[in-house]
């Protein structure tokens, strides 16, 4: 069964879900309309309105049927896909995006530098790479200290055509993903984005799945880690909503280092939406931006997340910082406040941060 023929037969139009989503107050209906309307075909003729969808699953947490919109979008936008409507005019970035991270000016699969196959990977994915090239670098050789046999790859897990609903260009992504990951004998990969682990988890369970933060806490934090007393709102990314021990992994480095969680009302399982899921910014930015609002005023003090997406998304509104800032720069306390990339100077990164691996294969260490 369909989750729009789910939402049709179970839900019972309580209204609950509609409180706190603001694409459903937009469209202004339950969900149980909005799956009529798609059910009828309505969403060929307004093929904005599936994609204006975070696809973060909080309807599901709050729904007492567990019934999901996302789901249903989803659902909708593989249909626009397979009739040709989609992707619509603006996603023109995101498959340039697409292009790029798969292209050879970002794409690297490197073993240990001393060895042509490896135990396990590290996988920063294309979002970390292009907010700091020098997290990774820091973060990899961290690694290779402590985790010997370690090697890295750089590329995309296929995320963002997944949630375009492109599923042939998703299916060839993670293809290759996993092809280069055979090569390399690889029998665990350590993934920094949340996105990353929850799509690999699911659609590539045959490898180990490890969050760089349980990793951390396992091996131990790097020698000589800066603490100081501050105070942060933690935010939550949606795609660790039921990930618990993602969750406590991350909030047992920031308590070990010495800082202070503010847990804001919507956190861990019933997090809200930073305001970038499902790619909503390309075809509402109002819709977006209220949503990135109405997240950044939940919080009392500078937020802290462990998705560099959600970094840069809430970064247009309050001071916000990446948890492995707190670990590897030390000038967090000024980058905080910097303002979210643009799309070029992420590329510029991404490409760097392959230049800087590919020539210092022997030698990983920013100069």
């Amino acid at each position: 069964m369909s989750e729009t023929e789910k939402i049709l037969r179970y839900c019972h139009e309580c209204g609950v879900c509609c409180e706190q989503c603001e694409f459903l107050k937009q469209t202004g209906g339950t969900p149980k309309k909005l799956a009529e309307g798609f059910q009828a075909g309505d969403f060929h003729h307004t093929p904005h309105v599936p994609y204006s969808c975070n696809l973060c699953d909080l309807c599901e947490e709050l729904c007492p049927e567990r019934l999901n919109i996302g789901r249903m979008c989803l659902e909708a936008r593989r249909q626009l896909i397979q009739n040709g409507i989609a992707p619509l005019p603006p996603h023109i970035y995101i498959k340039r995006e697409l292009e790029w991270v798969t292209s050879d000016s970002f794409s690297l699969s490197l073993p240990h530098p001393s060895a042509t196959t490896c135990e396990r990977v590290f996988f920063p994915g294309c979002s970390l790479s292009g907010y700091s090239p020098s997290l990774v670098i820091k973060v990899y050789n961290y690694l290779l200290e402590r985790l010997p046999n370690t090697g890295i790859i750089l590329g995309c897990c296929g995320a963002p055509a997944r949630e375009l609903g492109d599923q042939s260009a998703f299916n060839q992504m993670l293809h290759k993903l996993k092809s280069t990951m055979r090569t390399m004998e690889v029998l665990e990969i350590i993934l920094a984005c949340p996105n990353c682990y929850y799509n690999l988890r699911q659609y590539a369970s045959e490898f180990h799945s490890t969050s760089l933060y349980q990793a951390i806490m396992e091996v131990g934090l790097p020698h000589g880690t800066t603490q100081r007393r501050w105070t942060f709102s933690l935010h939550d990314p949606c795609k660790a909503r039921w990930e618990q021990s993602l969750q406590q992994s991350v909030r047992a480095l920031i308590r070990k280092m010495g800082y202070t969680i503010e847990e804001m009302e919507y956190s861990q399982h019933k997090t809200r939406c930073c305001g970038s899921g499902g790619t909503v910014f390309y075809v509402d930015f109002d819709l977006s931006k209220r949503i990135v609002r109405k997240r950044t005023e939940e919080a009392s003090f500078d937020l802290l997340t462990y998705c560099s997406t959600c970094r840069e998304t809430l970064a247009r509104e309050k001071p916000t910082l990446h948890v492995l800032d707190l670990i590897f720069n030390p000038n967090w306390t000024k980058d905080r406040l910097r303002p979210p990339h643009k799309a070029s100077t992420r590329r510029q990164n991404q490409a760097l941060l392959k230049s800087l691996l590919a020539n210092k294969r022997e030698n990983l260490s920013l100069p």
